[in-house]
């Protein structure tokens, strides 16, 4: 394995000393930290855009061309049919097509500044010592797409994987077909409307400041004023919530060239800091989880060939994708039908973890309409978030998002906070986009948009702070229809808790909230579990009677308690749902663990809701549970701890190939957390606990100093080559939420080739 690493090292970007670099008009230089985190000063922005494409490219470039790759459905030319239905699947809903459609918006800002970036990327390929080692190992070279189009996909990739719910519709189809529309209901409900102590925002700005009451997969951020904050000046936390992968979806940056001086994380596929600070102002995002896809049941013609619509046949669209295959002589053909709505689908998806693509019967046929097969992010977006002076500023500059919506949250070094929501949400003609509708009688068609300026904000709100955690951000008093299927609003319930018990909040204090592990459900599900008279085994008692519904990695009563819900979850739901609709059901497990089994335990619910779980089930269940951990762990109760179950693995791709891991997995470590704590570590439960979602980047923004070092970290490392000292450099630091940076700094001087 050392010999393999030290072939990867062969392709390392240096750190130190001088290149020559043609492309460029003048001097570059790039600094790191002691973390590796590049600073970029250039003395133009177009040498800025290209030297971080150069940067970019020396530091991911594999994580770059398979990002090209996903997006644009040609994952089969390297990995041959094993990725052929994710090609599939994004050339049936057209993310290539949408990056085609964004690119035709583009101002000549973002053209401009995204083809120097370009530029900078493929310059470091022309001038690389070595290929990275994926490439030797899998015998393949680069071939990144020179067409902006296809890098524009990414922006629809990145959507479609935060847009809702075309899923949950199919879903709560599949249920209401099994089990009827009683028990879709129970299983799926619709988050209910917010408390005014959660809602972030209302229309016009009008925030409804009450102190919070006793009373969610996602991302968390608030902002606190500086009436709550040590210093008299606000604090911004952000840590978005995404996929576990090494190397990460994010990389941190700085960025400096006349008119332009930001730092915090950049996507790999496009130029600037998206998330971050200036020198005026901070800010962060947490998706807005509204209903941006609706799936349309279409009545087809008997040759599959047309759809109805209010009595007239209207012929499909056909496009003819052809999918390359490694290996194989012949693209596979796949011919995309749609309809007026989209395209038609004929797979659906299931788990984040190793995802499966299982086909859907030949009836219903589902089209889907997305907003993102219209409405994206345009790379000059960041010049305008960067340049704005003030809050309204700001909140134009983001209004300029499409899709995927996105919670911002502001503060500046004036001492203003504020909030704003952004997207493009679609106004129904009617229905509430829970389930499919028919596609076919022209009553669901979408009419148009929710207007930007009545979407949701706030700005310096009375109570002096702005929470939002995937939680529904509106009370009842909006007008406007953005989504049902929103996460818990457990999270946005601990934040707010942990903001209201002081006022002298620092840096120290925002980061812990960030690490907290309580689950506020956890808590209620338990006392409902236990109820006046049930009796636990006595190998259990000690740690679920002391357990507080904290979900540290060292909790005995965490790991009991999961391993309980798990065995209820499948003893009272496989004989409502089956076994493969319960594996989808309970995948991400959010809806059954924060709403469905608490309100079955009170005996809400269909029919007769006490005989879903009855004490009988319970203690099944619970039997079951200690069997299983048990045997995991061993026979010492004392060594069922939830980290012992619930890890989390940064696995390179590449890590799959056997004898390859050694090399390829970053990090394997045990977390505390899961989808409803703070501190983000939801699962894949098809197959046990294994955690599928954390947070990608924690950031705490003090604007009393927003050039203080260790500001954000990230689960693993900047670098994507296993052999840099910065793969996985970062891991024990986001472990314990302390960001601050090792000692170090090198300097690298990039020249033009004159």
């Amino acid at each position: 394995m050392e010999q393999m690493r030290g072939m990867a090292a062969g392709s390392l970007f240096p750190l130190e000393g001088e290149l020559t670099v043609a492309g460029l008009s003048d001097d570059v230089t790039v600094t790191r930290d002691g973390y590796g985190v590049p600073s970029i000063t250039a003395a133009s922005q177009d040498d800025l855009w290209f030297a971080q494409g150069f940067v970019t490219a020396g530091e991911r470039l594999f994580q770059l061309d398979l990002a090209l790759r996903a997006a644009n459905g040609r994952l089969s030319e390297l990995f041959a049919d094993k990725t052929l239905a994710e090609d599939r699947f994004a050339r049936t809903v057209g993310l290539h097509r949408a990056g085609a459609r964004y690119v035709t918006g583009w101002d000549e800002r973002s053209r401009a500044m995204h083809a120097r970036f370009r530029a900078g990327v493929f310059a470091w390929i022309a001038q690389m010592p070595a290929a990275p080692i994926e490439y030797l190992l899998m015998d393949a070279k680069p071939d990144l797409p020179q067409d902006p189009a296809a890098w524009a996909s990414c922006f629809a990739y990145l959507g479609w994987g935060l847009s809702g719910n075309w899923d949950t519709e199919l879903l709560r189809a599949e249920i209401t077909a099994r089990a009827g529309t009683e028990v879709a209901g129970a299983l799926l409900p619709p988050m209910p409307s917010a408390p005014p102590e959660l809602a972030a925002g209302a229309l016009g700005g009008a925030l409804l400041g009450v102190l919070p009451r006793a009373g969610g997969q996602g991302s968390n951020n608030w902002v606190v004023s500086g009436d709550h904050t040590a210093s008299g000046k606000p604090l911004l936390a952000n840590d978005p919530h995404l996929d576990v992968m090494q190397p990460g979806a994010w990389l941190q940056i700085r960025l400096e060239a006349p008119g332009y001086r930001a730092r915090g994380v950049a996507l790999v596929f496009s130029p600037g800091v998206l998330l971050g600070a200036t020198d005026h102002h901070a800010w962060g995002v947490t998706n807005v989880t509204g209903d941006v896809q609706d799936l349309y049941a279409e009545h087809l013609n008997q040759d599959r060939t047309a759809a109805d619509f209010r009595g007239t046949w209207e012929p499909l669209t056909v496009h003819r994708e052809e999918i390359s295959v490694r290996g194989s002589e012949e693209p596979v053909i796949v011919d995309v039908r749609g309809s007026r709505h989209g395209p038609l689908l004929d797979h659906a998806v299931v788990g984040q973890l190793n995802s499966e693509f299982v086909p859907l019967p030949d009836e219903p046929v589902y089209s889907v309409r997305w907003t993102g097969a219209e409405h994206g992010i345009r790379p000059s977006l960041v010049l305008d978030a960067a340049a704005a002076n003030d809050f309204h500023e700001f909140r134009a500059a983001a209004l300029e998002i499409g899709c995927p919506g996105q919670n911002f949250v502001y503060a500046d070094v004036e001492g203003n906070i504020g909030y704003a929501c952004t997207g493009v949400f679609p106004v129904r003609a009617d229905g509430d986009g829970l389930a499919p509708v028919p596609g076919w009688t022209g009553e669901h068609e979408w009419i148009g948009v929710i207007a930007p300026d009545d979407l949701p904000w706030s700005l310096n709100p009375e109570r002096g702070y702005l929470v939002t955690a995937n939680n529904r951000i509106h009370d009842d008093a909006y007008p406007h229809h953005i989504g049902h299927d929103f996460h818990t609003s457990d999270r946005a319930r601990r934040i707010t808790e942990l903001l209201a018990a002081r006022s002298d909040h620092d840096a120290h204090s925002m980061r812990a909230i960030q690490m907290d592990t309580v689950s506020l459900s956890a808590r209620e599900t338990r006392e409902l579990l236990l109820g006046p008279v049930f009796i636990l085994p006595q190998s259990v008692s000690t740690a679920i009677l002391g357990w507080d519904g904290d979900m540290r990695a060292d909790s005995v009563g965490a790991a009991v308690f999961n391993s309980w819900c798990r065995h209820i979850a499948r003893r009272a739901l496989v004989p409502v749902l089956g076994e493969d609709l319960f594996r989808t059901y309970h995948a991400w497990r959010e809806h059954w663990q924060g709403q469905a089994l608490p309100m079955l335990l009170r005996g809400e619910g269909p029919g007769d809701a006490n005989a879903w779980i009855t004490p009988e089930l319970k203690a099944a269940a619970l039997r079951d549970a200690i069997d299983e951990l048990h045997e995991t762990l061993g026979a010492d109760p004392a060594t069922w701890t939830w980290g012992a179950i619930h890890q989390a693995t940064f696995a390179h791709p590449l890590a799959a190939v056997p004898g390859l891991e050694e090399l390829f997995i970053a990090a394997r470590v045990p977390l505390g957390g899961d989808e409803q704590t703070v501190n983000q570590a939801g699962m894949d439960s098809r197959d046990g606990y294994a955690v599928s979602v954390i947070p990608s980047w924690r950031a705490v923004w003090d604007l009393a100093d927003l050039n203080a070092p260790g500001t954000g970290v990230v689960p693993t490392g900047v670098s994507g080559n296993p052999a840099s000292p910065h793969w996985n450099d970062q891991t024990n630091a986001w472990l314990d939420g302390d960001p601050t940076p090792e000692p170090g700094h090198t300097s690298l001087a990039l020249r033009p080739l004159l």
